[in-house]
């Protein structure tokens, strides 16, 4: 079975958030996912980013501004980008849109070390999962989060936790 729609996580569901969906609402690109986030805010939702998310959405959103600006381009952004401390000095959106999602209520959720050596190797053992995925879903776990909220398709076999997704993407 695939995973349920962002609008049919019920009021008051804790809902552990992935990276894709954060940026899908911040690109505009899912209706579903803006919808979450507006949930969260007015209260009807609690929205939990485990560390890794935040770590990875600021990541992503600093790379985006940087090739917006014509800082960088081409293959390996990340290590273009890193050769130019002068460029990450004069980036300042992508610090303004990770404050934005402060602002909206989103919670921090710090990875534990029993989170990486005890949940996330299990859970790449069974599900095949990257790192940080397993992490997020280990976080789900151990919050005994509502939902997972994610569009990344290697959730859709998850039986531990509830997976929605944005499914105005597909």
């Amino acid at each position: 079975m695939g995973p349920v729609n962002l609008d049919d996580i019920p009021d008051g569901s804790l809902c552990v958030i992935d990276t894709n969906v954060l940026l899908y609402a911040e690109q505009g690109v899912s209706d579903q996912a803006q919808r979450l986030l507006r949930r969260c805010t007015r209260g009807e939702l609690s929205g939990i980013l485990p560390q890794t998310v935040w770590q990875e959405v600021t990541h992503k959103l600093m790379l985006a501004e940087a090739m917006a600006k014509g800082l960088i381009s081409g293959g390996n952004p990340a290590g273009r980008l890193a050769a130019k401390p002068d460029a990450i000095r004069s980036l300042s959106l992508y610090r303004a849109k990770v404050q934005a999602l402060v602002d909206l209520g989103l919670g921090f959720e710090a990875c534990t070390l029993m989170d990486l050596t005890k949940t996330a190797f299990g859970l790449q053992e069974k599900y095949g999962f990257l790192t940080n995925d397993a992490m997020v879903l280990a976080v789900a776990i151990r919050l005994k989060a509502d939902a997972l909220v994610s569009s990344d398709k290697a959730f859709h076999g998850v039986t531990e936790v509830a997976v929605h997704a944005p499914t105005d993407l597909y």
